[in-house]
């Protein structure tokens, strides 16, 4: 035997210029597979986190995602800190327990309205599970705390009126909308 190549007498077919390993099936064939393997292309469980944001203060939305976990779907909590914002807890599917995480981040909107931030982790479990739990997670903190805060508007600036813009004269680079205007030269 010599190299990659079959033993005398087997019947594996191989392409030329390629050499096939001791299975029949062409190296680059195997490598993919083995590379698939390895990195879990193969497996159906989920390795981010998902996350979804609530537009109700910190506060509001762990007292409520406590009482989600514990009450409302009877999970097991390992463990809990309020001033770091996570749940440790343990999800049952199939009567296995599943490690899992909530997190809970303060975000200030744009408008200065505060949210929420809620991210779980199911590394073991494929992504749709998280995506459960957030969904049922905002249903009740709807339900408890009713609809969102309203944004806080902002004062708008009012415009100049036409009558004032012929009057005053603007400074340079406020003409046509706050850019400088081109030079001009003379046609005599």
């Amino acid at each position: 035997m010599r190299g990659f190549d079959h033993p005398v007498g087997t019947s594996a077919s191989k392409r030329p210029g390629q050499p096939a390993g001791p299975t029949g099936a062409p190296i680059a064939l195997r490598l993919v597979a083995v590379s698939a393997a390895v990195l879990g292309l193969g497996s159906g469980t989920a390795h981010a986190k998902s996350a979804s944001a609530l537009p109700y203060p910190t506060g509001d939305v762990w007292a409520a995602a406590v009482r989600f976990l514990r009450v409302d779907r009877g999970l097991a909590i390992r463990e809990k800190d309020e001033k770091s914002g996570y749940v440790l807890f343990d999800f049952v599917e199939g009567g296995k327990a599943f490690h899992a995480s909530l997190e809970l981040i303060a975000l200030t909107e744009d408008d200065g309205r505060p949210s929420t931030e809620v991210v779980i982790n199911m590394p073991d479990l494929p992504r749709r599970y998280e995506m459960l739990l957030l969904a049922e997670l905002g249903a009740k903190v709807r339900q408890e705390r009713g609809p969102a805060p309203a944004p806080r508007t902002r004062p708008v600036p009012a415009e100049p009126t036409k009558d004032r813009d012929k009057e005053a004269p603007r400074p340079r680079g406020e003409q046509d909308g706050g850019l400088p205007r081109a030079p001009t030269i003379p046609v005599p």
